[in-house]
């Protein structure tokens, strides 16, 4: 009944951070709003794993676990998120996110043993995308050849998280949520700002308006920290 609840709690928060980049999106460009949004985020987490002292990993095994699923994950996942919602709505971006389940399904028959395909979870997979889709019918227009490639980016986004989740699954149980969490924002931020930077200017002269502000922080700390610790 926990587990349950806490995933209810999930779907609530990240149901909401749509609206909340895409309110971030009129101010502030896409890959730094992205890296700044980590970056806020991994120091509020890496504060918490000092304070508790929860050990860091050691193994070499989990470093590269932490640096290729924080790759996938937050440089490349959230990236093409956030560059694709500037051309989409909202509820464009979650229906065409909504396809995750069904990356993870098809990535988990190959990973993780007990996870095969089967076709009652090819049926949910289905019936999960279909409800999004009903849910945000009134949002679904695609106009011009920026929204095709805004939508292309979110089902791109969606497989690359959804191969990120099922390496995790495979190899880092034993890790625990705050380190994961964390390390995988340090590594996949580093790519956002990177390329960010450069191309979008310095973050200390972007539009930084109120609401500017408050998606920032609302996606740093609800839709990040408290999320990935849920």
């Amino acid at each position: 009944m926990k587990s349950r609840l806490v995933w209810l709690l999930l779907c609530g928060i990240w149901g909401s951070t749509w609206l909340f980049i895409k309110l971030g999106l009129a101010d502030l460009p896409p890959l730094t709003f992205a890296g700044i949004r980590f970056v806020i985020a991994a120091m509020i987490l890496c504060s918490l794993i000092a304070v508790r002292r929860v050990p860091l990993p050691r193994r070499g095994r989990d470093v590269m676990l932490l640096a290729v699923t924080g790759g996938l994950s937050f440089s490349l996942n959230y990236g093409l998120v956030f560059w694709g919602e500037q051309y989409i709505s909202s509820g464009l971006a979650a229906l065409l996110q909504s396809t995750l389940p069904a990356f993870g399904l098809i990535i988990a028959h190959y990973y993780l043993p007990g996870e095969r395909m089967t076709l009652p979870r090819i049926v949910g997979v289905l019936l999960g995308v279909i409800g999004v889709g009903v849910i945000f019918s009134n949002q679904l227009q695609v106009s011009g050849p920026k929204a095709l490639w805004g939508g292309a980016a979110l089902v791109l986004s969606a497989f690359c998280a959804a191969y990120a989740n099922v390496l995790v699954k495979a190899y880092g149980l034993k890790l625990q949520p705050s380190v994961l969490a964390a390390g995988q924002m340090l590594f996949g931020l580093v790519p956002l700002l990177l390329v960010g930077i450069p191309l979008e200017g310095n973050p200390l002269h972007l539009h930084w308006t109120p609401m500017a502000l408050v998606a920032l922080l609302y996606l740093a700390i609800v839709g990040s920290v408290i999320a990935f610790l849920l």
